[in-house]
């Protein structure tokens, strides 16, 4: 009896260590598999969209999110299955290759694969006091204020550069009109005159 118990606890040893090296031996090769590894750095409140490469062998195509499968479409048996941690974290059934995560938060840090491309991203969220929406729309104001500022300066360079030209012209046309008004007031004094002498010479 003693002898059985220890050969059923012999036993229960070597399936539990052919267990773990099978486990081992799967994860190893699970990640020799992984063809590209990608790390990327995204902000809080951002939109990543991760393009996975097409392959010959996409009729049976699958997303994993720390080894966890979120999505597994087969193509032959029309099957597509989706467990998606959130609902920020869009795949589209009619374009699988890509995966969009909206409004990016510290959760959806972590690691992200597809296969049969062999593909992981691993995703590093970092902090930013300023969304990069709200970066552009500031960037653009302060261009746009720019260029209003500059407008206004050209209007104002116009407007001065208009009044001074004016003054010259009106001090150019001074002299002439001046002579010209004397002219007239002496032409009038010789008719004048002409007129007198002929009524006195009527007269006598």
């Amino acid at each position: 009896m003693a002898n059985f118990q220890t050969r059923i606890l012999r036993l229960d040893l070597c399936v539990i260590i052919i267990v773990l090296i099978h486990a081992d031996y799967s994860k190893s090769n699970e990640e020799q598999r992984i063809r590209q590894h990608i790390n990327k750095t995204v902000f809080l409140w951002e939109t990543v969209t991760l393009h996975c490469n097409k392959t010959q062998f996409d009729d049976d195509f699958t997303w994993k999110m720390n080894n966890s499968v979120i999505f597994r479409q087969v193509s032959d048996i029309n099957i597509t299955k989706t467990n998606l941690s959130s609902n920020r974290i869009h795949i589209d059934p009619a374009a699988p290759r890509e995966l969009t995560i909206h409004q990016i938060q510290a959760s959806d840090a972590g690691n992200y694969s597809c296969y049969p491309a062999a593909m992981r991203w691993t995703l590093t969220i970092t902090e930013n006091q300023i969304r990069p929406e709200s970066l552009k729309r500031m960037r653009l104001s302060i261009i746009i204020i720019i260029i209003s500022c500059c407008g206004v300066i050209m209007i104002c360079l116009i407007i001065t550069i208009s009044i001074c030209i004016h003054r010259k012209s009106s001090q150019k046309m001074n002299p002439s009109s001046e002579k010209q008004a004397a002219k007239m007031i002496s032409d009038c004094d010789k008719h004048t005159i002409t007129a007198c002498v002929y009524s006195l010479h009527s007269v006598s």
